[in-house]
């Protein structure tokens, strides 16, 4: 993995990480309207000390469970059997610790939010604002230059329809005819590309990586890297994807995001300490609508964080599965009554 490819993957595991990244985590306190509503939250002091006692829970919470579950998915040795049956495991542990309703049902969104749109990031369909699809295909089935649907498919269909008809011998025909034009095509680009070779002129595709930079000394060439491995393809995510389609698990969001560092993310923990940070920094989003807290104090509030996260991924990478959920009954006790608040905020 080159130096490139390993920042890409870091965007990737930012970018899911991101406040924008539309999965819901902003409406859901997790509890902590609760202590609002308590009169036990009430300046940045308050918060401050929320968020240290916090992630004194973490690690055996969200974070150690995003931790497992990509611990299971990034081992080498685990075939797809074997990572179904872990995932289950572990699926159920989480799901059966996590008693308050609002936080498991919001989990569950957010999961089924994140399977969604990874699915469509890694086969290039994520919709845009104009109704494109960054294969080029419109919303509606229509291609970018005008024509609808797929044509191959279109040909496929046609041909069919013509066998139907007794011209089969046509359709052999165009086969032939199409085979040839692309053995043609092929030959053609050989050609050429041995020219190219002769002439040492580089290729399109070669330039397309390269960089010129013109000096009074000189010019110089220098290589781009390639930075689109791996951030295409999860396959550990679609393995959890059809247990949670099978019923086999309830689909809970930090096993998402742990599976999802497995496949894009450079390295467990690092993508753990983002995975960290987008939870306080959503807590901290509440507390500055629910309490209500200036955005200086909840910024100065998060960044004194910073260690304390470290400390709780740190911990939450020398965890095992029975060490979940030995901590953190009042955030539970306080979701559970957030479901009687009188006025809520958040949905959780």
């Amino acid at each position: 993995m080159n130096a490139n490819e390993t920042e890409a993957r870091r965007l990737a595991m930012l970018q899911v990480c991101d406040s924008v990244f539309p999965v819901g985590a902003f409406a859901l306190s997790n509890g902590m309207e609760t202590f609002v509503q308590r009169d036990m939250l009430r300046r940045g002091g308050d918060f401050e000390e929320y968020v240290k006692n916090y992630l004194d829970i973490a690690p055996y919470k969200e974070i150690g469970q995003m931790v497992l579950a990509g611990k299971y998915a990034s081992d080498s040795r685990m075939r797809h059997a074997g990572l179904a049956k872990y995932l289950i495991e572990l699926d159920e542990l989480a799901s059966a610790l996590q008693s308050a309703r609002e936080i498991r049902e919001g989990s569950e969104r957010m999961c089924s939010r994140l399977v969604t749109l990874a699915t469509q990031m890694d086969a290039g369909q994520a919709q845009t604002s104009d109704g494109h699809r960054s294969d080029g295909q419109h919303s509606d089935g229509q291609s970018s230059d005008g024509q609808r649907g797929n044509p191959q498919s279109d040909f496929a269909a046609a041909m069919h329809g013509s066998a139907g008809n007794g011209i089969t011998d046509a359709t052999d025909s165009s086969a032939n005819a199409n085979a040839n034009a692309t053995s043609i095509a092929k030959a053609s680009t050989a050609s050429s590309t041995a020219e190219s070779d002769k002439s040492g002129i580089p290729h399109a595709d070669d330039r397309e990586h390269d960089i010129i930079a013109v000096h009074e000394q000189g010019t110089e060439r220098h290589r781009l890297q390639d930075a689109a491995d791996g951030l295409y393809g999860s396959p550990a995510l679609a393995v959890y994807a059809e247990l949670i389609s099978a019923g086999q698990c309830r689909g809970l969001h930090p096993i998402a995001m742990g599976v999802y560092a497995a496949d894009h993310a450079p390295d467990i923990r690092d993508a753990a300490i983002m995975y960290g940070y987008s939870l306080l920094s959503a807590l901290t989003m509440c507390a500055a609508k629910a309490i209500p807290l200036s955005q200086y104090a909840g910024q100065v509030a998060l960044h004194n964080s910073f260690p304390r996260l470290v400390r709780a991924v740190d911990i939450a990478m020398t965890l095992r599965p029975e060490d979940l959920g030995i901590s953190g009954a009042f955030i539970d006790i306080a979701a559970m009554q957030h479901e009687t608040l009188y006025s809520r905020l958040y949905m959780s």
